[in-house]
């Protein structure tokens, strides 16, 4: 159990280098700039989807991980994560105790990722 308590610690830590409903956490949202485009509530595909945010995010997981000791997952590991947590935001994953992360650090990913500037992306083509 402990096992796979730290594959998923790992692999959330991780999973930015590679590419399950729970319960929303009932905490105030982070203090965040009403421009912000990534906070706390964005599902963690469109912050993948970014690759400023998926920098900011898997380091903020990765230094929280090496910090406990946590060894680093495989990648397969981490791909099963990534499937697992895509759908959800980065305050619901706080519900789960494998993710490590209390109102503390919560506050301090929101005011990381808040702190992005979105990657310009393309113009949608143009109906014809």
């Amino acid at each position: 159990m402990a096992r796979k308590t730290m594959a998923l610690m790992a692999g959330v830590m991780a999973m930015a280098l590679c590419g399950a409903p729970a319960l929303a956490r009932q905490a105030a949202p982070a203090t965040t700039s009403a421009a912000a485009a990534f906070t706390l509530d964005t599902k963690i595909a469109d912050i993948f989807a970014d690759p400023k945010a998926r920098e900011v995010f898997s380091e903020f997981f990765r230094k929280r991980g090496e910090a406990a000791g946590q060894p680093e997952a495989s990648p397969e590991e981490q791909a099963n994560t990534a499937q697992l947590i895509k759908g959800l935001t980065p305050r619901q994953l706080a519900a789960f105790p494998q993710a490590n992360l209390d109102e503390d650090a919560l506050k301090a990913l929101g005011e990381a990722l808040a702190k992005v500037t979105p990657s310009a992306t393309p113009a949608a083509p143009e109906a014809h």
